[in-house]
């Protein structure tokens, strides 16, 4: 599949007009009855949407988990059988769930499921740049790409639990495998050819997914991203701008030469950072 800057401007201009009448549910819903007969190109725009929308919809069940969770600890507090129970459902909210943790507001690991994590639970996270986060605003904080205790790399998102009289107590979190979370969603999806979805966070320009394990937890200031200017630059664009358009040169599937690249991006439902959607095309 090639591309030149005049279907990519169409195919922009495609996309925008899609997401203005998706502002109706009437249209959105004529226009998925209508989806699968968009040929070519407009059908690479219809992938892309709709890996936004699912993304979208499984973060937000995640969230509503969470928070579901934390309602539940505010009357149980975050130790013992019941707490246990509590984590144990909300391991169950996705696959690609790790572990969830009830934390004290000193930072101890109180109670932790699935059983076989149970040889963290008394360790210490209070030194970690999310705990922190949260011990000052005590508000829910979005998906960080944080280093575990075991030693790699996932997404954690927390929130603050309070008790019955709105004292905070401590924190209620959920570590991810976003390797397994954004590929059970977007490999299904991934565009044939010379196109790929990706994710990134935009606060640092880390890679949360890419379909090159290589890059996953590389951020922008990474050796392999710093000698190409274009992408610093741009970079920089997506880390401020919420939705755009950008070209750059980089690396091939291959990572064999280097060719001209265009991006769309457009950002994800999520509180506090921000996370990325990428649409990657190699140009003529």
């Amino acid at each position: 599949m090639k591309h030149n800057q005049w279907l990519m401007a169409f195919v922009g201009g495609i996309v925008l007009g899609i997401l203005f009448l998706c502002s109706s549910p009437g249209l959105c819903a004529q226009i998925n009855s209508t989806a699968d007969q968009v040929p070519g190109d407009c059908q690479l725009m219809w992938s892309y949407i709709e890996a936004a929308d699912a993304l979208n919809a499984n973060l937000s069940r995640i969230d509503q988990a969470l928070g579901d969770a934390c309602l539940a600890l505010s009357r149980t507090g975050l130790e013992g059988p019941k707490v246990q129970q509590i984590l144990r459902n909300l391991t169950l909210t996705d696959p690609s769930i790790i572990d969830c943790t009830a934390i004290s507001a000193n930072g101890t690991i109180l109670e932790i499921e699935p059983e076989e994590f149970q040889y963290i639970k008394g360790t210490n996270v209070g030194y970690q740049e999310q705990f922190k986060k949260i011990m000052v605003s005590r508000s829910p904080m979005g998906f960080a790409m944080i280093t575990t205790l075991e030693g790699f790399y996932a997404l954690l998102v927390s929130d603050p639990v309070f008790n019955e009289n709105g004292q905070f107590i401590g924190v209620a979190g959920i570590l991810i495998n976003s390797t397994e979370f954004f590929g059970s969603i977007l490999a299904p999806r991934q565009p044939e050819e010379m196109a790929t979805f990706w994710i990134m966070r935009a606060e640092d320009g880390r890679v949360l997914y890419d379909t090159d394990a290589t890059q996953i937890g590389l951020t922008l200031s990474d050796p392999l991203f710093q000698q190409f200017p274009e992408l610093q630059n741009l970079g920089k664009r997506v880390e401020r701008e919420r939705t755009g358009y950008g070209t750059y040169e980089f690396l091939d599937q291959d990572h064999k030469k280097t060719v001209k690249k265009g991006v769309y991006w457009t950002t994800l439902a999520n509180r506090g950072d921000e996370i990325r959607l990428m649409l990657t095309l190699e140009l003529e």
